[in-house]
């Protein structure tokens, strides 16, 4: 895969992740749970950890540093640790914080040479892949949460 088609997968993906929630009220958004406890709210605020997560090292490779994503051998761990610290936050700075980070992966990785982008690296997730497959593995991640809330909110 090409970086483009990537970039592209994430501009898509982020398309249709906002469509399914732009019909929604702040309260159905923060209250009904779509993916066992996990409200909508919550899944945003997963999706921007784990883009920040790949954004991160993916940063200071750009910069010249070895890419070195950090080790989560415990998703369901991590993704706790996340879900409590996006807990208090309001759906508002959920979404900023979700865009910020959208907006910094896409300019960081429009950065990567084709080269570049056809390394092979730990995942943050703990596969090995290479980068345009780790950004083409956040917009699929995206999709996936996108059809549980679709599933909840049938238009």
């Amino acid at each position: 895969m090409k970086k483009e088609k990537a970039l592209s997968r994430l501009n898509n993906s982020r398309r249709a992740l906002r469509k399914a929630i732009d019909v929604l009220t702040i309260d159905e958004i923060s209250t009904i749970q779509v993916e066992g406890i996990w409200t909508v709210k919550d899944l945003l605020g997963h999706i921007a950890a784990w883009e920040n997560s790949l954004l991160v090292p993916l940063s200071a490779f750009i910069n010249g540093e070895p890419f070195q994503a950090e080790e989560i051998p415990d998703h369901d761990s991590w993704n706790a640790v996340q879900a409590a610290r996006c807990s208090p936050r309001s759906v508002s700075k959920i979404l900023d914080e979700m865009e910020t980070t959208r907006q910094e992966l896409l300019k960081t990785a429009g950065k990567l040479s084709e080269s570049q982008c056809s390394q092979i690296f730990r995942a943050p997730w703990g596969d090995q892949n290479t980068l345009v497959e780790m950004i083409s593995g956040l917009a699929w991640h995206e999709e996936e949460h996108t059809k549980s809330i679709l599933q909840n909110f049938p238009k």
